[in-house]
């Protein structure tokens, strides 16, 4: 009792100790999770920001390689010049010239040579009739370097311009004391406009209105290439519409980006986004059951290996029990014949003069403690040989039949002190097969003395051998207490003798069943029990392959 208290506490500690090991495995993945999910939006936002940079630098720098280029055009014709610069670059979509007093004089307001011509003057007639000022915007804001590659392509072509062969290029130092630039960004209609002009020392103002779609048209390129088919990097304007994207997903219906960052000054309210359908939450709840799954398993992998340790402690524990039984037993099983023996052989020292019947009687005794002492050595022998699997059998042809009455004839004796009456059901011809004879004798002496010791008083003892082409079957049969269900198979377990009612009356050292069974497998049978019709035990012995003699 006391040993199953150990046993059972010790697999609570064992249990408690998965669990808090399992809790905290549990608590570290989350906040470890976290750690993933604020690193991975932290990354993004970098990127993002970066991306964000590089567009509005490169917007930047266009815008002012436009205004310098603006600022070195021949003060001779502005007119000419302009329009000669819009047909040869892209970038620009209509260009102007503004002076106090009269406004604009370029397109000419009263006759406008285009409904282009005619979109753009009442697009910034608020402008040019002074209704708002021509205020510069606030400063840019400094930015990381944009890609090399684009932010040339940008600003070779911003620079690009038609100038007359015979128009000297003007010194740096005389533009910037003859010109100077702004510009400004312009809502209308739900969209943005740039205009870039310059201002000469006569207050005349000439410039240019960017071509957006020009522009984003080469903005994209600075967009980086998605990490995977479910994420897409998108310019969006200041209705949060995309207008430019790089990735394959659909972003039809303007979904709300994942993460998304203002492109700066010179696309005022733009902003750059980064879409994701591989959300952060699912991604983080992959880990999570990941994490769990793996969790689970150390906690199950700790308490399956404890628990098998707990087992194999109990194990040992109970074979170290049993074994500590055995020898006492069999210290008990090998003194009991060896005293009978010393005891009947002084009183035959002793007593010289000894009737002849009282003499042949202390002969049988010692003859048959002798035997039974024999036998426990060899069940020691047998049992020691095949637990290391040493065990050696030879195997010829025997006749069961001649095996049989020859040790019923043995056991006459014993079978005489015993209430028992023996009977046998015999054939009548040899029944030969190729077996180990001493190993199937040794198994049906077992068997025989069991039943001597334990169903004594059931005055019965029956013998019966079966034959046919695949199986040989001897049955010994008793009409003893018989054994109970739940032990019917234990008793063929090693130091297992079966209930205690029926044990302490006798001795042995619950070898006998085991052995026995185990040698008939060696042999290609088995050895069972069932109960008996009526009451008592039978015990079926089985091996393959007999032939009854003469078929």
């Amino acid at each position: 009792m006391m040993h199953t208290r150990n046993l059972i506490l010790g697999w609570l500690l064992l249990l408690i100790a998965s669990l808090l090991i399992g809790s905290m495995a549990f608590y570290l993945l989350d906040k470890q999770q976290d750690n993933f999910a604020m690193a991975a939006r932290e990354a993004d936002r970098e990127r993002l920001a970066a991306v964000a940079e590089t567009i509005h630098l490169t917007v930047s720098e266009s815008r002012d390689a436009l205004a310098t280029s603006l600022r070195e055009l021949p003060g001779e014709n502005y007119i000419d010049a302009l329009e000669n610069w819009r047909l040869g670059n892209p970038l620009i979509r209509n260009v102007f010239v503004w002076r106090p007093g009269p406004g604009v004089i370029f397109p000419d307001p009263d006759r406008p040579t285009s409904s282009e011509e005619r979109a753009f003057l009442q697009r910034y007639a608020a402008l040019f009739d002074l209704s708002t000022a021509w205020a510069l915007p606030a400063a840019d804001s400094p930015a990381a370097p944009a890609p090399v590659q684009a932010r040339r392509e940008l600003t070779e072509l911003a620079k690009s311009r038609p100038l007359a062969a015979s128009s000297p290029r003007p010194l740096a130092d005389e533009i910037r004391t003859r010109h100077r630039s702004d510009w400004r960004p312009w809502f209308w209609e739900e969209g943005l406009h740039i205009l870039i002009w310059a201002t000469d020392p006569d207050q005349t103002r000439f410039g240019i209105e960017l071509e957006m779609a020009a522009l984003l048209s080469r903005l994209v390129t600075l967009l980086p290439e998605p990490a995977n088919p479910q994420e897409a990097w998108a310019l969006l304007d200041d209705r949060g519409q995309v207008v430019q994207q790089r990735g394959q997903l659909d972003l039809s219906g303007n979904p709300v980006p994942a993460l998304s960052l203002p492109v700066g000054p010179s696309l005022p309210h733009w902003q750059v986004g980064l879409y994701s359908r591989a959300t952060a939450a699912s991604t983080q709840q992959g880990l999570w059951w990941l994490g769990s799954i793996l969790t689970l398993i150390l906690v199950a992998a700790i308490l399956l290996g404890g628990s098998l340790l707990l087992w194999q402690a109990r194990r040992n524990q109970l074979d170290a029990r049993r074994k500590t039984g055995f020898v006492s037993n069999v210290s008990h099983e090998l003194k009991t014949p060896l005293t009978t023996i010393r005891m009947y052989a002084e009183m035959l020292e002793e007593q010289e003069q000894l009737p002849t019947d009282r003499r042949r009687r202390y002969l049988d005794v010692i003859g048959s403690e002798a035997r039974r002492l024999t036998r426990l050595v060899n069940n020691l022998l047998d049992f020691s040989r095949l637990e290391q699997g040493r065990k050696q059998y030879h195997f010829q042809e025997v006749d069961l039949n001649a095996l049989l009455t020859r040790t019923l004839a043995s056991h006459a004796t014993l079978q005489a002190d015993a209430p028992l009456e023996l009977s046998s059901d015999l054939p009548d011809t040899p029944v030969r097969v190729t077996t180990d004879g001493d190993a199937v004798e040794q198994v049906l002496l077992n068997l025989v003395d069991n039943a001597l010791k334990y169903a004594g008083d059931g005055q019965e003892l029956s013998l019966r051998l079966v034959a046919d082409q695949q199986q040989v079957c001897i049955e010994v049969a008793d009409r003893g207490p018989g054994i109970a269900p739940q032990q019917a198979e234990k008793v063929f377990d090693m130091f297992q003798r079966g209930d205690d009612s029926l044990t302490t009356r006798t001795q042995g050292c619950g070898l006998g069943l085991s052995i026995a069974r185990q040698l008939m497998r060696d042999l290609g049978g088995d050895l069972h029990y069932h109960p008996r019709t009526g009451g008592g035990s039978v015990f079926t012995m089985t091996l393959p392959g007999a032939t009854p003699s003469g078929e």
